[in-house]
Parts: C-alpha cells; structure tokens; sequence
C-alpha cells in the first residue's frame, strides 16, 4: 500500500514519469516531465519548476534527474521544462517559455495533486539564469504571449499568474556579459582537461543573445541592484568552488547584491566539486540533493 504523501527530506516515495506537452509558441510543441511521487497526498503538494542548463542551445527536459528524482521523492510536483534554444531561437523566447511552465504548473496544480501557492523553480547554469530572471520578474512583459496547454486541452494565452515562492539555482549565469566577457579572456587557450570551452560558451552567447547590450540587460545581478526587480523571493544558489565555466566571482556578486536589495538567500559552498557536478553521483551530488531538499521542504512549509 502507498504512504500517505508529505514532503519528507528523506525521500521515501516511488516516483512516476510522464511527458505531457505543455506549451506551443508558434505551433512548436513544447514538452515537460512531470516527476510525481506515488501515494495519495496528506494535502496538496508543493510544486517545482526545473529549467536546464547547456548553454542556451543544447539539453532538454530530462537533464538533471538526479536531482528532479530525488525532489519528487521527497514529496513534490516537478515539472521539467523543455524551451526554445539558441541557434534557431534568440532571447526572449526562452524566458517566455519558462514564464509558460510555471503558468501551467499553476493551471493544473489540481490535477497534479498540487497547490498553486507553493510553486518554486529551479535551474542550473544558463537555466540558472533563466529561473532567476523569472522569479525576480514574473511579470515581465517580454516573457508575455506563449500559450499553454490548458486543463481542457485548449491552448491558453491569456494571463495567469507566474509568481514563484522561492528559486534554487545552482553555479548560475547570473550575468551573462560577466561571464562572455570572462569566455572572452580564455578564447585562445587550449581546453583544459576540465573540459571549458571558451569557444563554446562564446558563440552559444552569440547565438542566444542579439548582442552585448541583450547580455547586460539579462543581468539579474544588475537588475536587483538597480531595483528593477519586482519580487524577492528567498533563494538557495549552490557554487562549486573549482567552477571554471562560471567563476565564483559571478555568483557571489550576485549573493551581495541580492542581500544588498533585502533578499533572502542561502549561498552553499562546494569546495571540491566543478560545474554541473550536480548530473552524476558523486559525494557532492548527494550533499547538493540534501541541502535543496532542505531547503525546498522549509519554503514549502512557509519556513
């Protein structure tokens, strides 16, 4: 017989996958993986939106199972995000895409057994980036106008609200011209066995973004210390201290400047690990799984 369904950071529960289209810009179907735990909810469970990483133009929906898998282990909703990339499709489309998954999240929270006021998101490295800029402007009208699939199966376009109650990012791109400028210093050494790619990383920043003044302006470390921001949710960033993709530079400015606003954040350190170490197992891995399950279980709880 299946537990009964709370959050739990020890993970007890069976998980299901399914893939469910969940939005459609422009006729293009775009697809989520919903993680659900098996058993009956205690009350309505806690939802969370992951975004992946890969640059902006690579990676999809089923990236990061460790970490979506243990979430919904413990006892919440996730909902995977697939999204329009780089090359064929530049910046806003993908923040319009993430602003659609969190709408659907919250138009079907009933069907997923879910509540619509405890919805966070997640993201990792460039989706990083993309759950920071949503969470601190839910609002944004340039992420305005992808239709979602609605619960009768109908597309829905017209506003929902997207408000998230907190955001976990781990090693994000949270200035974008930071770290182009920073691919730019390294474009003529050879790849370390680390395996960076300055090359890469500069022509998936050409791709995804019109030009240096599209970079600065996703900034959400500039956005929180000029006041653009329209919301402060509580954050937990997770940075590996041997981050070569992302310097950990860019990721404390980002700390500074989101307690400089009055935000709450959790900044978590992980000396020995590199960027996305989060996608094989490793110690690390299970001390990143431990610490976000921590911290989702507290939002979730309104701690």
């Amino acid at each position: 017989m299946a537990l009964p369904v709370r959050f739990d950071t020890t993970g007890p529960y069976e998980v299901e996958q399914t893939d469910t289209p969940f939005a459609r810009p422009d006729g293009i179907e775009l697809l989520a993986r919903v993680y659900r735990p098996l058993g009956e909810p205690e009350r309505p469970l806690g939802a969370v939106v992951y975004v992946h990483g890969g640059a902006w133009a690579r990676l999809d929906r089923t990236a990061d199972p460790i970490l979506c898998g243990a979430l919904a282990a413990s006892g919440a909703v996730v909902i995977a995000l697939d999204f329009r990339q780089a090359p064929d499709h530049r910046y806003p489309a993908a923040g319009a895409d993430v602003a659609a998954g969190v709408r659907y999240a919250r138009a079907h929270a009933p069907r997923l057994g879910a509540d619509p006021a405890r919805i966070g998101i997640l993201g990792s490295s460039s989706g990083g980036l993309l759950s920071l800029l949503h969470a601190l402007k839910p609002a944004a009208p340039e992420h305005a106008g992808t239709p979602i699939v609605g619960p009768d199966g109908a597309l829905e376009a017209g506003p929902r609200d997207a408000s998230v109650a907190f955001a976990v990012a781990l090693y994000p791109v949270a200035d974008p011209l930071a770290r182009y400028r920073y691919a730019l210093s390294r474009e003529d050494e050879p790849p370390p066995p680390s395996g960076f790619d300055a090359n890469r990383l500069i022509a998936s920043h050409r791709a995804f973004f019109a030009d240096e003044a599209a970079m600065a302006a996703t900034s959400v470390t500039r956005i929180v210390s000029a006041g653009e921001a329209t919301a402060l949710p509580p954050v937990w960033v997770g940075q590996p201290d041997q981050d070569d993709n992302v310097p950990a530079a860019i990721t404390e400015a980002f700390v500074r400047a989101y307690r400089g606003a009055g935000g709450q954040v959790e900044h978590a350190h992980f000396p020995d690990a590199r960027h996305g170490f989060m996608q094989q197992a490793s110690p690390d891995t299970d001390k990143g799984v431990a610490l976000i399950r921590d911290f989702v279980g507290r939002r979730l709880a309104g701690g």
